[in-house]
């Protein structure tokens, strides 16, 4: 797969993201959990990147295959 290009300018591959959450529910900020063990700040954009680079459409949301 290829890499994401992130808001700040840092790319991402999307293949090591373990997981992709929010520590704070009323924050704007992301966080993107890699396979070997670091985490990445990312944004909202950051985050629909990622997934449509993953092939998540807009009708999956909360939809696991």
């Amino acid at each position: 797969m290829a890499f994401v290009e992130l808001e700040s300018g840092d790319w991402i591959n999307p293949d090591f993201i373990e997981m992709i959450f929010k520590q704070n529910p009323s924050g704007t900020l992301w966080e993107a959990v890699l396979n070997h063990g670091s985490a990445a700040d990312i944004t909202d954009a950051d985050r629909i990147r990622i997934l449509k680079a993953c092939g998540v459409r807009e009708d999956q949301k909360g939809e696991r295959q």
